[in-house]
């Protein structure tokens, strides 16, 4: 990448910023609602179910996710185009702050969930910019021309609507499911998940963490094939096939997990 940003390059490393950041957040919005079996008429913008810390800690990973995008494309500025990026964020929490305080019949749960826009307004200029910095140590290591993580700029018009959300989501659900196991929890309504714990919450937590290790391995396998230099046309069509196959995969898991 080369340290001769134009500004329309800083304008749109910010927009890309941003939109990761919400996406990052909404895979983790759906791994919360579904652990903690909240219904939707409970999971607003601002305000998930009864969850405090946990809304605090996925507000604040999606900020630092875009933040580390950031230092990995910039060479120079980045902490400061960082802390930029994270002015949609303060403001929206400055409205529901606003909102919050106008509100005349302020119970005392309310008056509680308040310091939760005020622990972000505060936190989450600070995680952009120190997390920015951890993004410029890998710097060298993202410097593919006209790509953002070495994967290159077209290919995100697709990632963002249909894949990232769903990379965020369907490992870390698993992910929890090792911690979580029962045969008989409620969130196990998916027929790949309840014929798996037929089997006893000791088989079933390896077999999880197979498939956990599985997932992984195919995230990582899009990541590599997209972020290879130089490919012949003959290699780019086989590159795509494997790549469809594997977002078909995520899709297909996604659905069996989080759409009802």
């Amino acid at each position: 990448m080369s340290e001769n940003i134009k500004a329309k390059n800083y304008i749109l490393i910010i927009i890309f910023a941003v939109v990761f950041s919400f996406v990052v957040q909404d895979g983790i919005r759906l791994v919360i609602q579904k652990i903690l079996e909240i219904p939707n008429d409970y999971m607003g913008l601002a305000q998930w179910g009864d969850t405090f810390f946990l809304r605090i800690f996925a507000s604040l990973i999606g900020t630092a996710t875009g933040a580390f995008v950031i230092g990995t494309f910039l060479k120079n500025k980045a902490k400061l185009v960082a802390v930029i990026a994270t002015l949609p964020t303060v403001i929206f929490w400055l409205v529901v702050l606003v909102l919050g305080m106008t509100n005349g019949n302020l119970s005392e749960n309310i008056k509680a969930m308040l310091l939760l826009p005020c622990i972000l307004i505060i936190l989450s200029p600070l995680a952009g910019y120190f997390v920015a910095g951890w993004g410029q140590e890998s710097f060298d290591n993202f410097r593919r021309p006209k790509s953002i993580l070495n994967i290159k700029w077209y290919h995100w018009l697709w990632i963002f609507p249909f894949y990232l959300n769903k990379v965020v989501a369907v490992p870390l659900f698993t992910l929890l499911l090792l911690w979580r196991i029962d045969a008989n929890s409620a969130l196990i309504d998916s027929p790949i998940f309840a014929l798996i714990f037929d089997f006893g919450n000791t088989i079933s937590r390896i077999i999880v963490f197979f498939i956990l290790a599985g997932l992984i391995a195919s995230v990582s396998h899009v990541y590599s094939l997209l972020s290879e230099e130089k490919t012949t046309a003959k290699i780019n069509w086989k590159n795509g096939i494997i790549i469809f196959g594997h977002v078909l995969l995520f899709s297909v898991l996604y659905v069996l997990l989080f759409v009802r």
